[in-house]
């Protein structure tokens, strides 16, 4: 029932309710949304719109809860269905975030995000990792992961056209995060080593606890972190097994095509042609960076990209 329903006159509407302001929001560019701007859109007064939310972000609380209501699988995620269940997440997110103007930009930017709202999509992204597998800290840092990945793509769709797929740059994303502590390699790098090759010399690994650390960094919205982590990268360069070197390599290229910050672009082809000395990773792997513009690449730094042009394609 509407909540609007007690203080109306008989017989007329109400005028404003929480639904209705949500609804007037999400009607235009939420990132440049203004209290006075929505008060036209409800043909109400600045003033009375004020005593149904305190400000502008309580209407973008409002609008969140819709938000997630929309994309929130309505069933709940098990051992058969995790994967598919975080999909079909993911593909709402791209569907109803991308329908609103301004939205993507939005939850990307740090800010505070509504806990109510968005602890639902979290904690229901948490129980498909745990489904799929990971432990309880695993499932916090896969979703942190998760969630990052994909809003970032979005938010850079929101602007321009966004490269790689958002299908192939998904399964990437989701492929590479760890889901079973029993599949952690015992040859695991401990978390406060220094970054020198493991002596390993049976089966290199870094372990799942430094690759989730690196897929996270690399699509952290700091281009200072996304930098490290290429650096990090190369440094290793030799310390990765198959499965880790393929996920970072198809996560670098993705970014590669992403990236806005040319130091960072600088660093992700770098980290590129270092991972591809081990040779460990396939053209497949990296097949989206045939989507990279040659005239985006600073001078200084084309000859990383024709160099993983010439060896791979």
């Amino acid at each position: 029932m509407d909540s609007t329903a007690g203080n109306a006159r008989p017989g007329r509407p109400p005028r404003l309710s929480r639904e209705r302001i949500a609804d007037a929001a999400l009607q235009g560019d939420v990132a440049t949304l203004t209290m006075r701007e929505l008060a036209t859109r409800l043909g109400v007064s600045h003033s009375s719109l004020y005593r149904w939310v305190p400000d502008r972000d309580g209407v973008l609380d409002l609008v969140s809860g819709v938000m997630v209501e929309r994309v929130l699988p309505a069933d709940e995620p098990d051992a058969a269905t995790w994967f598919d269940w975080l999909t079909r997440l993911a593909w709402a997110m791209h569907d109803e975030f991308l329908a609103v103007p301004g939205y993507a930009a939005h939850v990307a930017r740090p800010h505070r995000h509504h806990p109510e709202s968005f602890g639902r999509l979290r904690g229901g992204a948490v129980a498909a990792f745990r489904a799929g597998g990971a432990d309880a800290q695993q499932a916090e840092q896969n979703w942190t992961v998760f969630g990052h990945g994909v809003v970032r793509w979005l938010a850079a769709a929101g602007s321009a056209p966004a490269e790689p797929p958002f299908g192939r740059y998904l399964d990437t994303l989701l492929r590479g995060l760890p889901r079973h502590d029993e599949d952690r390699p015992p040859s695991a790098r401990p978390a406060a080593a220094a970054p020198t090759a493991p002596t390993t010399a049976v089966s290199p690994s870094v372990g799942d606890e430094h690759l989730l650390a690196l897929t996270r960094s690399l699509v952290s919205e700091s281009a200072k972190v996304r930098e490290r982590a290429c650096e990090t990268i190369s440094d290793w360069a030799r310390s990765f097994d198959r499965r880790e070197a393929r996920t970072l390599a198809s996560l670098l290229a993705s970014a590669a095509v992403l990236e806005q910050d040319a130091d960072c672009l600088e660093s992700e082809l770098n980290a590129l042609g270092e991972l591809s000395t081990a040779g460990l990773f396939d053209a497949a792997d990296i097949a989206t960076l045939r989507r990279l513009p040659r005239d985006s690449v600073r001078p200084a730094d084309v000859e990383h990209l024709d160099n993983l042009m010439e060896e791979y394609f």
